[in-house]
C-alpha cells in the first residue's frame, strides 16, 4: 500500500513538473490528496517538499507541511510554513490557529494572542482555539507583570498542552512571573510576598495537589554571568522556601532550576524586556 501510494504521488509530480506552463489549483487539489495518502511521515515530508516546489501557492499544502514539521518538532520550520499558508489564504482559520500554537510553543504570547483572534474572527465557533485564546492572555498578563488570580493559575496548569521538549521550546504548562527582589539580593519584595500568595493557593488547589513543579530563576544581562547565576540559583530557592514556609507546600513538590542571563525571554534591549527577562517560572513536571 505504501509503495503503491508512494507511486501516486511520485506520478502526479511528475506529471505536474513537466506540464507546460504553471499548476492549476485542480492539479494541485489532486497532488495533495496523493501525498496525503502516505502514512510514513519521513515520507510525506519528502512528497510534501516536491509537491510545494511544484505548487508553491498552494495554502493547503504549505499548512500540511508546517503540520507536518510541527509533529517532528521543527518548530521554528513550522512557524514559516504556517506563516506563508496565511499569506497565500487570508481567510485560512486553520493556519492561524497553527500559527497561533507554535508561537505558544515558543513562548512567544503576544504573536500568538493576535493568531488566536484572527482565527477566530474568521471562524469564531472553534472551542478549542477560543480556550487557548484565554490561556495565553492570562499567561501574557503574568509575564508583563499583571497579578493573575490562583484560579487562573489552576487553570493554566491544568489546560495548556503539554509541549514535547525542543530546544527553545517550553516543554509542559508554564507560567511566567515578574516576582520583584531587593536590588542585587535575594529578599522578597512586598509586591513578590503577594504575588506569591496567588502561586502557593494555587499549589494546595486539590486538582494540583499531586503534581510537581520546577521553579526556574533568571535575570537580564545586566551584570556579569558569574553574578547572574548564582543570584538567580538563589531567587528560586528563596521562592521555593517561601512556599513551603507560608503554605505549606511539600518540599518534594518543588524543584529548583536557575539560568541566570542565558535564557531571554525577549530581547535585553528595553527596560520592559529587561523588566520581562528578570522572572520566576513555575512548570509544572511530570
Amino acid at each position: 500500500m505504501r509503495i503503491h501510494s508512494l507511486w501516486i504521488a511520485g506520478f502526479w509530480i511528475t506529471i505536474l513538473l513537466f506540464h507546460p506552463g504553471p499548476a492549476h489549483s485542480n492539479d494541485c487539489d489532486a497532488l495533495r490528496q496523493s501525498v496525503q495518502k502516505e502514512r510514513s511521515l519521513i515520507k510525506k515530508q519528502q512528497l510534501l517538499d516536491e509537491a510545494i516546489q511544484t505548487c508553491p501557492n498552494h495554502a493547503q499544502l504549505q499548512y500540511d507541511k508546517a503540520f507536518a514539521q510541527e509533529r517532528l518538532r521543527r518548530y521554528d520550520e513550522a512557524l514559516t510554513y504556517y506563516l506563508r499558508a496565511t499569506e497565500l489564504d487570508e481567510n485560512f482559520a486553520k493556519a492561524y490557529f497553527g500559527l497561533a500554537d507554535i508561537f505558544v510553543v515558543l513562548g512567544n504570547l503576544e504573536p500568538a494572542i493576535w493568531a488566536y483572534q484572527s482565527g477566530l474572527a474568521l471562524e469564531p465557533d472553534n472551542q478549542r482555539a477560543a480556550a487557548s485564546l484565554e490561556l495565553a492572555r492570562i499567561k501574557y498578563r503574568s509575564e508583563m507583570g499583571e497579578r493573575i488570580t490562583s484560579e487562573e493559575f489552576v487553570r493554566v496548569m491544568r489546560e495548556s498542552r503539554d509541549q514535547s521538549t525542543t530546544e527553545g521550546a517550553m516543554d509542559g504548562p508554564i507560567v511566567r512571573m515578574q516576582i520583584l527582589f531587593e536590588i542585587g539580593s535575594a529578599g522578597l519584595t512586598a509586591s513578590a510576598i503577594e504575588q506569591l500568595e496567588t502561586v502557593g493557593t494555587a499549589l494546595s488547589h486539590a486538582s494540583l495537589a499531586d503534581q510537581r513543579f520546577e521553579i526556574a530563576g533568571h535575570t537580564d544581562s545586566t551584570g556579569s554571568p558569574e553574578v547572574n547565576l548564582p543570584l538567580s540559583k538563589l531567587r528560586a530557592e528563596r521562592v521555593k522556601q517561601h512556599l513551603i514556609d507560608r503554605y505549606s507546600i511539600a518540599a518534594d513538590r518543588l524543584t529548583v532550576a536557575y539560568y541566570g542571563d542565558t535564557r531571554p525571554a525577549v530581547p535585553n534591549d528595553s527596560t520592559r524586556n529587561r523588566a520581562i527577562n528578570r522572572r520566576v517560572e513555575f512548570r509544572k513536571i511530570r
